[in-house]
């Protein structure tokens, strides 16, 4: 595959031959030159995307820190409200059986009130009975 192919053809053939391979050499190297101004272009245009985006996330940074620390403090306050219900039904429940006993005493005052009211009736009745005698 060393040998020159082209001496074998006649010399119009070869001068064919060569003027195609430089015009397709031109072609494919201008097509490469704008692809590589192209993709040169994309390059500048994406590092500018990026310097823009890359600003934006400046700007917007400390709003998100901000963001994020609020939403950890109304979490934390939350898990707070929570544990303070919690507590609260506790207690609750403590209240209501501490008002059932109460509601019991006062019962058996009311119980012994009325008994004792029941005998001081009955020693006044006695004693009037007695004085009415004598």
């Amino acid at each position: 595959m060393s040998e020159d192919l082209t001496k074998k053809l006649p010399q119009s053939d070869r001068d064919t031959i060569l003027i195609a391979i430089k015009n397709l050499e031109t072609y494919v190297r201008g097509s490469v030159d704008n692809l590589v101004t192209w993709i040169s272009s994309v390059d500048s245009r994406l590092r500018g995307l990026e310097q823009t985006v890359e600003e934006r996330l400046y700007d917007t940074r400390p709003t998100w820190h901000k963001v994020v620390t609020e939403i950890a403090d109304l979490q934390t306050g939350q898990k707070r409200l929570i544990e303070g219900q919690q507590e609260m039904k506790v207690e609750l429940s403590k209240v209501g059986r501490d008002q059932i006993v109460i509601n019991d005493v006062i019962r058996k005052i009311q119980l012994d009130f009325h008994t004792v009211d029941d005998r001081l009736h009955r020693l006044g009745v006695n004693r009037n009975q007695q004085n009415s005698t004598t």
